[in-house]
């Protein structure tokens, strides 16, 4: 959620740490904002509001119709994502290998002994082993535009699925496609604020269901 919630009395986006208690660390979000520091949530609160939120939304006919303009934009950045950190992940696997070939000749002239030399080699091979398999993650989601509009088809309908199942690339693509210009977070009222677009639309059609809902007759 690091990015995509603002707070709501200075409209910046909140930061992500730990806070330290008597005896554990606790992952929480807060205004950082210089004379701000309006919201200070924990984690488990903020996606608990975030899911009851995602609970209340039901897909409707603009949202299904949008789906392919929604699937497009996230394909773009989900390729984006992976050609960046797949890159990263090769500079990182070439020094393993840089690594690799500098300890054997430094063996071979006798620089460094049998027993350091074996310990390098286990390092570099289970650093190597935990990059090859990042990288293998990286090309299992790297999903055909078919795959993805089913994806996307699946999330319209049941998103608190899809949150609870997607990993966090998966989630942070969710909350930026679903709430492009972030979500507007209360420290008093302890919800998202109506100001967000998507959220006062929710409420618009909510009133436009309740045929009660006005001033009665007769005031």
């Amino acid at each position: 959620m690091r990015g995509s919630v603002l707070c709501a009395s200075c409209k910046r986006p909140l930061t992500a740490g730990w806070a330290k208690g008597r005896t554990e660390r606790y992952p929480r979000y807060w205004c950082w904002t210089k004379g701000c520091r309006a919201v200070g949530v924990s984690r488990d609160d903020l996606d608990r509001h975030f899911m009851s939120l995602l609970g209340r939304m039901e897909p409707t006919a603009e949202l299904l119709a949008d789906l392919p303009n929604r699937v497009a934009t996230r394909w773009s950045e989900r390729k984006g994502r992976i050609a960046a950190e797949a890159a990263q992940l090769a500079g990182k696997l070439a020094e393993q290998k840089t690594l690799n070939q500098m300890a054997i000749k430094a063996r071979v002239k006798g620089e460094i002994e049998q027993e350091d030399f074996d310990t390098i080699k286990a390092e570099i091979a289970a650093e190597t082993k935990q990059i090859e398999k990042q990288i293998s993650d990286l090309d299992s989601e790297n999903a055909t535009m078919e795959q993805l509009m089913r994806q996307a088809e699946k999330e319209a309908i049941d998103l608190v699925a899809a949150w609870n199942k997607g990993n966090v690339n998966q989630r942070q693509e969710l909350v930026k496609g679903f709430f492009p210009e972030g979500l507007v977070f209360s420290h008093k009222r302890g919800f998202f604020e109506p100001a967000n677009t998507v959220i006062n639309e929710m409420l618009m059609r909510w009133l436009l269901d309740q045929p009660n809902v006005g001033v009665p007759d007769g005031i």
